[in-house]
């Protein structure tokens, strides 16, 4: 039983057939001499043992596949007691996957019946036994030679391990075998990733057609990168010289710390975040110093369930403050925490365990911080259990007061989902006569499951969307969500009442776009072709909220951007000292040519990006201009190679800023 799983939990595609059969003969001739070696009563037990181990390892995998378009992974088995509070969402899809289940209880049912009488025995002779070891041997090797004749498959194989990447390359019980093996022993070695490459060696392969009246894909040699309603131009021999900002960039003694330090990584993370060029202020800066800061991230979020009609306020937010034209939310793998931290440290890491990890971690740029540094109050907000994904560990590392169900927040009403309008009812006492503040708030409401049976806030506000032409799992994601229009309308009257409306700041993202709903919802909502839809980029575009009742005008931001961009996009319009090379994203707001890094659903693309010049997919090998962009293919192969490296290296350094506490090597002191 060794199966590649892929977006149909199954599919297997090309040479991976044969790197599954090989890597499923050697396991099958092992695992049949283990269970040979004692007499035939123990070799019963042992033979049931595989079979139960195996049978509830594809059974917890499909399972997990199904609800979080992810596979579960070994390093995050702490984080079961938090995975059983959902019990609700596994019973069903249980159910709408009963077939596939059955499927996988098929060997057990079998052997449990009839296979016993069969089993293995003592007198199995020895030669048999050194036959099936050395045919292990040999389908291993056999399967590993294979594997290596081929780039993109050695590659997640031995240079870098993706649970994702490893399922449909090598299936269930390879991808198992590799996660526990780097578990014990660490990961593969990053230190032959190929070096950044030097942007000033690589030509340019792009030219702009400058009539192209095209805004979805950013404006390339943009001054800012954003644009306003502002139709007023100036003469030419009026028009002002430009002005000179300074960089977003601390003193920071690079020189120093490398030649002192001793550890070859961090001397490397120095000797990297050096080399890089910082983000300049620009006229956004300090725009909203000393206001007040909302900041939430929506569980499960997505701009296609915004109208005018049914999200009021929230449409206002999304088009009267900075109004996002191409924003994208990438999964990053471990589903909500992955999304959390990154709207939260503007770094990025491909495990649930994240936000457990950075309680360990010195975080000068998380917001709480920040602020706390600035004498504003500061609190945490969450509706569900405050241990769940460990943010009662993470939370107040990041220099929040950290309340939620069970720490605080106890007298909420019992719904599955609980209403994000109540937490704002019952929070807001605690900071809107603390001026300035600074208040966080992760949203519960737009969890799955998206029926009305199935979440208590999608039938509580059924009657509001029974008029939409959507199917009914659409209609309930759309009216679970409508508490977070509701819990900001609160927020905004009650700020106005109390006079600080337009002292105050609203911040939102998503952690991952819902993909709970089936394809064909997905397809229905979004509006794209539902085969596959999981690798098409669309799906992962989003919105974004900054907004301020001060703001007179909206300003659009052309460029692509993405949840790694908030948290220097926030420091710089609050006008904080921050450094900028240190963040994985950058100030939508300054010059600097924008990159997404966008991961697809397991099974599709991982590390694609996109900038103002279009979208590379490192599956397809493919390069899509965006709209006005012509390409010389001459010089563009050196410049995909150029934008891989740079993603790369984000990658590499990102996952060891938390891994290393490196930031408490940059900071020894602390940075406040």
């Amino acid at each position: 039983m060794h199966l590649a799983i892929g977006d149909s939990f199954g599919e297997m595609k090309g040479a991976s057939f044969f790197y599954v059969i090989m890597f499923s003969l050697a396991t099958g001739c092992f695992l049949t001499i283990l269970s040979t070696i004692f007499i035939n009563k123990i070799n019963k037990f042992i033979v049931f043992g595989f079979i139960i181990f195996i049978t509830l390892l594809f059974e917890v995998q499909l399972i997990y596949f199904r609800s979080f378009r992810d596979f579960f992974k070994w390093s995050t088995i702490g984080l079961a007691n938090d995975v059983t509070d959902f019990w609700r969402e596994a019973l069903y899809r249980i159910i709408n996957n009963w077939f596939q289940v059955i499927l996988f209880l098929i060997p057990l049912i079998v052997y449990a019946i009839w296979g016993q009488k069969r089993a293995p025995a003592l007198g199995t002779p020895l030669r048999v036994k050194v036959i099936l070891l050395v045919l292990s041997i040999l389908f291993h090797l056999t399967g590993v030679a294979a594997v290596a004749l081929d780039e993109e498959a050695d590659f997640y194989y031995r240079k870098t391990f993706s649970v994702s990447r490893s399922m449909g390359y090598f299936g269930v019980m390879t991808t198992t075998r590799l996660d526990i093996k780097y578990l014990m022993f660490g990961p593969p070695s990053d230190d032959d990733l190929p070096d950044v490459i030097d942007k000033d060696t690589v030509d340019n392969p792009f030219s702009i057609d400058s009539s192209s009246s095209d805004t979805t894909k950013g404006t390339p040699g943009s001054s800012d990168g954003t644009d306003t309603d502002d139709s007023n131009t100036s003469d030419a021999e009026t028009t002002p010289e430009p002005v000179e900002y300074g960089d977003n960039v601390l003193d920071i003694d690079f020189d120093s710390l490398i030649e002192n330090e001793s550890s070859a990584t961090i001397k490397e993370m120095h000797e990297y975040f050096k080399s890089l060029k910082p983000t300049k202020k620009n006229k956004y800066t300090g725009l909203f110093k000393g206001k007040n800061l909302i900041y939430m991230t929506l569980e499960g979020f997505s701009y296609k369930a915004v109208s005018k009609e049914l999200f009021p306020t929230l449409y206002m937010m999304m088009n009267e403050g900075f109004v996002f034209e191409n924003f994208y939310t990438s999964l990053w793998g471990g589903s909500t925490a992955t999304g959390e931290y990154t709207s939260m440290t503007g770094l990025f890491y491909n495990s649930a365990n994240c936000l457990k990890m950075s309680a360990n971690i010195y975080l000068p740029f998380a917001l709480g911080n920040v602020f706390n540094s600035l004498n504003y109050t500061t609190y945490a907000f969450h509706n569900h259990d405050y241990t769940y994904y460990g943010r009662n560990l993470s939370h107040p590392n990041m220099g929040y007061r950290y309340i939620a169900v069970g720490n605080g927040l106890d007298d909420m009403t019992y719904y599955w989902p609980r209403s994000d309008r109540e937490m704002a009812e019952k929070t807001i006492d605690y900071y809107i006569d603390k001026t300035p503040f600074h208040v966080y708030y992760m949203t519960v409401s737009g969890h799955a499951n998206y029926t009305f049976a199935g979440n208590a806030m999608a039938k509580r506000h059924r009657a509001e969307v029974e008029h939409l032409n959507y199917s009914d799992n659409v209609k309930a994601y759309i009216a679970c969500q409508l508490e977070v229009e509701y819990m900001l309308e609160y927020l905004v009257q009650k700020l106005d009442e109390a006079g600080i409306l337009d002292d105050t700041v609203f911040v939102m993202s998503t952690d991952h776009y819902p993909y709970a709903l089936a394809d064909e919802d997905l397809a229905q909502l979004y509006g794209l072709d539902v085969n596959g839809i999981h690798g098409n980029f669309d799906l992962f575009r989003n919105g974004c909220v900054i907004w301020s009742s001060s703001m007179k005008e909206p300003v659009h931001i052309k460029k692509p951007a993405s949840s790694l961009d908030i948290i220097p996009t926030v420091l710089n319009l609050f006008g904080v000292d921050y450094d900028s090379r240190l963040l994985m994203g950058t100030d939508v707001n300054s010059d600097t040519d924008p990159v997404v890094i966008l991961n697809c659903d397991s099974g599709y693309a991982e590390w694609n990006w996109i900038n103002s010049y279009g979208s590379y997919n490192t599956s397809t090998k493919k390069f899509t201009p965006a709209e006005g962009v012509t390409v010389n293919e001459d010089t563009l192969k050196d410049y995909i190679a150029y934008m891989n490296s740079v993603v790369a290296k984000k990658r590499k350094f990102s996952f060891r800023i938390l891994e290393n506490n490196y930031y408490s090597y940059v900071f020894p002191k602390g940075l406040y």
